[in-house]
């Protein structure tokens, strides 16, 4: 246990001489692009399987949803996947990570990400965004819709617009993939957007760190037929939501039947 204590205070460290030495943008940007090389070289562990796996589940040609996208870790492996014919609409509303992720697109060449800046799950026309101290560093991982974690100190705010799934998505000819992290927001991102839903049933990633959560989740999304699984060992577990059992990094796949058969070669066993 000291020893992992001593490897965060290092890290932290770390962090912080690069936030002075680069200022915020710079150092935003040297995150996106070392994830991305460090991705490719296969680097990245266990806590970043569902990125790795997400070719076992995009297919060429496939639209797809990035929602709280922050510096591009699954949009770009997303249009990757879904190639030319495909698209990925990514969501990220604080504006520093929307830059560094519109920078990293455009310095890529790509062409079938569309990022917006908007937020979804909150209540009203805008909600207030804010990145929290936390052990005494600005934390950028933990941005979120500010009324939802009043406990935090926050040291950075901006007012986004909020829209709702239902109007955001309705113009998309399909939808077929859905990865939501928001922060403690999920479910009500998911209700936002039941009519998109309904019509298209996408496989949903959704990372969700309160098991009432998935629950909620779970019986909003039943009625179309959706069951919940966990990634175990490069295969899809079903999981009881009412039981105790974990996720690794908190990632939960709500999947509809027409994609469990799709998929059907890499559910259970």
């Amino acid at each position: 246990m000291n020893q992992l204590l001593d490897y965060f205070r290092s890290m932290n460290r770390i962090k912080k001489i690069l936030l002075a030495a680069l200022g915020e943008k710079r150092y935003l940007a040297l995150l996106a692009n070392s994830f991305q090389m460090l991705f490719r070289a296969g680097v990245p562990g266990r806590s970043y399987q569902d990125i790795y796996f997400l070719k076992r589940l995009i297919e060429p040609g496939f639209f797809c949803v990035d929602i709280g996208a922050h510096l591009g870790y699954y949009t770009l492996e997303m249009s990757r996947l879904a190639g030319p014919k495909g698209r990925v609409t990514a969501i990220e509303p604080m504006s520093q990570f929307n830059a560094a992720l519109g920078k990293l697109i455009k310095k890529k060449g790509i062409t079938n990400v569309q990022l917006l800046q908007v937020a979804l799950g909150g209540e009203g026309d805008y909600v207030e965004m804010g990145i929290p101290r936390v052990d005494n560093m600005k934390k950028f991982a933990y941005a979120r819709v500010m009324n939802t974690s009043t406990h935090l100190e926050y040291i950075e705010s901006e007012r986004v617009k909020n829209e709702r799934g239902d109007q955001l998505f309705s113009g998309l000819p399909r939808l077929d993939f859905i990865k939501c992290d928001v922060e403690g927001l999920e479910v009500p991102v998911f209700g936002s957007m039941m009519q998109v839903l309904q019509k298209y049933h996408p496989v949903i990633l959704c990372e969700l760190g309160d098991r009432n959560d998935r629950i909620l989740l779970l019986e909003m999304l039943k009625p179309l037929g959706y069951a919940t699984f966990l990634l175990t060992n490069g295969r899809l577990q079903p999981l009881d939501v009412f039981s105790d059992q974990k996720a690794v990094s908190h990632n939960h796949y709500f999947i509809p039947p027409m994609h469990q058969q799709r998929l059907s070669a890499l559910i259970g066993g």
